[in-house]
């Protein structure tokens, strides 16, 4: 199957998405695209009313097409707003055909969680925030109650059904969607995926109390033994004898920056989808040192960081400021070729990802003193309670090392 064409400019986007009207004259009510100075479409609704023209803006906008993801979000936004506009014809059609509207607790509930996802990636920019999980949402409530699901079917007793489903019967698509046999297995879904779904339809349906669509959130019915309850996470970190071991390891796993980028987010607490991303550019220097600046991608925060001698060692040469450092591929990819390389080390004890970089930043910072609020600002943490819960494991370590001592020495009895 070929690319599809991007589309580079407005009237690109215009034409290509249909959004010129000529095919919708027929109806009342259609999506046409409206281009602006920044040289992006913005998506507004037009009609007529008493053969009054009306526009309404939809308060979104396409975005040139660069990238393949940025076609993605386009066409996205474009079905979603399409869905909507025949659901405004529709209800004019029943209106002028002397039938009741439509309640709004028959409109499906399938559509409401993709339009609130688009919503919520507008407002925030970061598919990584509740577009994802609200996705991923509707995913699980088809395998659950089919496509057709509505507002109306949303009760208690639905409510407590579903998050029995998600405890015994739900699965990771994860793995049943890849097409590699090896891969491809039935997983069910974590205690903590569990209450994240939970969360995030708790989420959705408090939204539609806000827009007058449902009168109440049939989750506030719950009694509290009915609701997934979350999990510790075991943080997985190397200590320092392990990441000098990893220093010394020939990475010889392909042609990607494995090594390299493990261990900068060993000596900085780099997240992953921050690795893959910066450039040289991005690297600055003051009387203090060398600090990397940028806008993380996880929170869209900024970020300073000082960056030590030994993390600027590992950089690799790169053909300009503008390319990224580190060739890097996926996430899940790049923790296979790491585990690979970990084996090469002996390092096979417990499940390391490249997230367990960013913990072994963490740890390695705390055990050797450095205040809690200095590594919170380093690894860019929102609050600092997210940093205690590193506090917290390095205490358990050091209480697991004084026991050693225990069993290495003990005293006779006279």
């Amino acid at each position: 199957m070929g690319r599809k064409k991007l589309f580079l400019g407005p009237a690109e986007l215009i034409e290509g998405y249909g959004l010129n009207g000529h095919k919708y004259k027929s109806r009342r009510i259609y999506l046409i695209g409206k281009p602006l100075a920044s040289g992006s479409v913005s998506l507004v609704f037009y009609g007529r009313n008493n053969g009054q023209r009306v526009r309404v803006s939809t308060g979104k906008v396409l975005e040139p097409e660069h990238t393949p993801m940025a076609k993605r979000a386009n066409e996205e936004k474009v079905r979603l707003l399409q869905i909507e506009c025949d659901m405004k014809n529709a209800e004019l059609e029943r209106k002028e055909a002397g039938f009741a509207p439509t309640p709004k607790n028959k409109a499906s509930f399938i559509e409401y969680l993709n339009l609130l996802a688009m919503s919520e990636y507008e407002r925030t920019g970061n598919k990584k925030s509740y577009y994802n999980a609200l996705k991923a949402l509707a995913v699980h409530i088809k395998a659950y109650s089919g496509a057709d699901v509505k507002f109306k079917d949303i009760t208690l007793e639905w409510v407590q059904d579903f998050l029995e489903h998600l405890k015994k019967d739900a699965m990771n698509f994860n793995y049943l969607r890849t097409d590699d046999p090896e891969r491809r297995k039935e997983v069910h879904i974590s205690q903590n995926s569990q209450c994240r779904l939970q969360r995030n339809l708790n989420f959705a349906l408090n939204k539609a109390v806000k827009a007058k669509i449902i009168p109440s959130n049939p989750m506030d019915g719950l009694d509290t033994d009915e609701k997934v309850k979350p999990l510790n996470g075991t943080r997985y970190f190397l200590t320092e004898e392990e990441v000098k071991l990893l220093m010394n390891t020939p990475y010889n796993h392909g042609r990607h920056h494995i090594k390299q980028a493990f261990l900068f987010s060993c000596y900085t607490g780099l997240r992953f989808s921050d690795l893959k991303r910066i450039t040289m550019s991005d690297f600055h220097l003051d009387k203090n040192g060398t600090y990397l600046k940028i806008v993380m991608q996880k929170t869209k925060e900024p970020l300073k960081v000082y960056v030590p001698s030994v993390a600027m060692q590992v950089l690799p040469d790169v053909a300009d400021d503008e390319t990224p450092v580190f060739s890097l591929p996926k996430n899940e990819t790049a923790n296979t070729s790491l585990r690979k390389w970990l084996k090469d080390a002996g390092i096979t004890d417990r499940p390391i990802t490249f997230h367990s970089a960013r913990h072994s930043a963490a740890t390695l910072l705390l055990s050797n003193n450095v205040p809690l609020a200095v590594v919170s600002k380093q690894l860019g943490h929102l609050k600092s309670s997210t940093t205690e819960i590193y506090a917290k494991i390095v205490d358990e370590a050091q209480k697991v090392a004084s026991s050693k001592m225990d069993d290495l020495f003990t005293f006779k009895n006279d």
